[in-house]
């Protein structure tokens, strides 16, 4: 299960496995190319190399959903140029991350949670603490609900994160920044493993 869907499958169970059920994906939209432009410009632009995807991510990408990021139309470039203006003025333009695009695999429950961390930074004017940071080109949540929902993938991050470096949940932080908003949403609520399962169960059990 990708982190990214958590949301989605708790809030429409049917309905998430519906549209992952279809026998042919779709080509990508428009925003979604823009997307991986973007998050491959900050990767490159970082300096750092972001880790291979593991073999279970074949399950849930295929190279058809994937555009060259590197290839952009004119209307492309041009968006491409307003969020990387808009980036270069955010808090993370003059911060080094310590690791850029790297998969963390966890298991929550019975099943096995695929995590694709943007960026992760250590905050020396925080105490040196860890922030992950999720970088979003889309629209930006309307609502407290929708902001809620959108922040359990973060809380997925946080446990990976948890897991695989054993930094305390409480010593982590968690933000999404909705670049062409310039918009920063952080996650203060730091949920346990045992509320995030319960939220999966309930959701599974509510079909």
């Amino acid at each position: 299960m990708p982190a990214s869907k958590f949301k989605d499958y708790v809030t429409d169970f049917d309905g998430t496995v519906r549209e992952l059920s279809r026998p042919m994906p779709e080509r990508p939209y428009r925003q979604t190319r823009l997307g991986t432009l973007f998050h491959a410009w900050v990767e490159h632009r970082s300096g750092l190399v972001g880790a291979a995807p593991s073999p279970e991510s074949a399950l849930w990408e295929s190279d058809d959903e994937q555009p060259d990021p590197w290839s952009a139309s004119t209307a492309d470039e041009a968006d491409l140029e307003r969020l990387r203006e808009i980036f270069e003025h955010s808090e993370w333009a003059m911060r080094q991350p310590i690791a850029v695009e790297i998969e963390i695999d966890f298991v929550l429950g019975s099943h096995i949670v695929i995590c694709k961390l943007d960026a992760v930074y250590r905050r020396e004017d925080r105490g040196d603490r860890i922030e992950i940071v999720d970088w979003k080109t889309g629209k930006a949540p309307r609502n407290a609900a929708e902001r809620e929902e959108r922040m359990l993938q973060l809380a997925l991050y946080r446990l990976a994160y948890h897991r695989r470096f054993d930094v305390p949940l409480d010593d982590i932080d968690v933000a999404l920044y909705y670049v062409a908003d310039d918009l920063v949403i952080r996650g203060d609520r730091v949920y346990s493993e045992e509320e995030l399962v319960q939220r999966w169960s309930a959701a599974r059990a509510a079909r």
